[in-house]
């Protein structure tokens, strides 16, 4: 078990330097800025309507799960292009005799990159559905009911991904 996240570190340690795991982190951001945005906008023309409570928790939700479709959307594709060629690179070039310099399972190797880049799409989504449940909470005093069980189906669908 220690190889393992001996590769699980390592693979946290070069993810950092691609730049695919930057863009995703970058336009993650830019995502989270235009949804906050245009929660606040929102928000505002419904308090300037005077709406009824219920049409406007109805509008709020609305928006949030769109906001968090996206979000699945973006950790999917994170899910999908971060660890891309990664392992099947590495031994095409050579790199991973480099990497094991002592004799290792290929399970113990292939299970370290899988814990490494799982820590990866925890973290992004974590990040990138706190800031819209944060703008929702913030801007809208909007938080939707059973969080926890969409964001864990959220986190399985990129497991399995």
């Amino acid at each position: 078990m220690p190889a393992t996240l001996t590769i699980a570190r390592l693979t946290l340690h070069e993810a950092r330097s691609r730049r695919i795991l930057l863009a995703a982190l970058i336009f993650g951001l830019a995502f989270l800025a235009l949804f906050a945005t245009g929660m606040y906008f929102i928000d505002r023309n419904l308090r300037l309507e005077n709406l009824v409570l219920s049409k406007r928790r109805f509008v709020l939700s609305s928006v949030v799960m769109a906001g968090l479709y996206a979000v699945n959307f973006l950790t999917i594709i994170t899910a999908v292009l971060v660890p891309a060629d990664t392992l099947s690179g590495e031994i095409s070039s050579g790199i991973i005799q480099t990497v094991v310099s002592k004799p290792l399972r290929r399970s113990e190797v292939v299970l370290g990159k899988w814990i490494g880049f799982w820590i990866i799409l925890l973290g992004y989504l974590g990040l990138m559905a706190g800031g819209v449940l944060l703008a929702a909470k913030l801007i809208g005093n909007y938080s939707p009911p059973n969080i926890y069980t969409g964001l864990s189906l959220m986190c399985l669908e990129g497991t399995l991904l």
